[in-house]
């Protein structure tokens, strides 16, 4: 598997399409939160494909260190909040908003946590092979919380939905992760949110329903 600008800059295009489709057809504000989703995985992917080209090419060596940290700060900020944040406005079950609403203030802490450890600690990245490694100097202690505290909030929540087109998601996007973890261990950081770039996608579907859902006399189209 080869990973590239240009494939970096294909994702963002296509996840850029899906989010404005969310968008457009949201018809209530939760589904607004859930559309970005897509668009900030564009940013994600614009940021890393500048990133390929500022390691490759020197003429775009300047772009480095503002593409690096643009991916990082979405990656490692952004996620741990947005994600439990906008599956939680969806959610109509109390016991599953409850759960997610510890999953978001879980989310809350480790983006301070984070926020702190890429202010704190050198950060680089560089390409090995076919891939952009990224090396991130946190203390192991803290390395090991974060990590196993970041796929709490972030895998966790599309499984608690009550929505199925969200728990199949949350599935993928688990998947995603082991075959990563397998096969792309070193790169991880990159590999993985790729393909929940490409994933984020599915939340059209998601909107989808909840527009059929909203328009059926009985039923809740879950």
């Amino acid at each position: 598997m080869c990973f590239s600008a240009s494939a970096s800059f294909a994702a963002a295009g296509v996840v850029t399409v899906a989010g404005v489709a969310a968008l457009r057809g949201a018809r209530k504000p939760a589904h607004l939160l859930l559309g970005a989703i897509p668009l900030f995985f564009a940013l994600h992917q614009l940021a890393e494909g500048m990133l390929w080209l500022a390691l490759s090419r020197e003429g775009y060596a300047a772009w480095g260190q503002p593409a690096m940290f643009t991916f990082l700060i979405v990656a490692k900020v952004v996620w741990p909040v947005w994600v439990p944040l906008s599956i939680r406005a969806l959610e109509e079950d109390p016991a599953r908003r409850r759960a997610l609403s510890a999953l978001l203030a879980l989310g809350v802490v480790l983006t301070a946590g984070l926020a702190y450890g890429l202010d704190a600690y050198p950060m680089r990245a560089s390409i090995e092979g076919n891939h952009i490694r990224y090396r991130l100097d946190f203390p192991a202690p803290f390395r090991w919380t974060v990590d196993i505290l970041y796929l709490l909030v972030t895998v966790l929540p599309p499984l608690v939905s009550s929505i199925r087109m969200m728990r199949w998601i949350g599935v993928i996007l688990l998947a995603s992760l082991v075959f990563s973890k397998i096969f792309f261990y070193s790169y991880v950081v990159s590999v993985w949110c790729f393909f929940a770039a490409l994933i984020s996608a599915m939340v059209v579907l998601v909107v989808r329903t909840g527009r059929k859902s909203s328009g059926a006399p009985n039923g809740n189209g879950r």
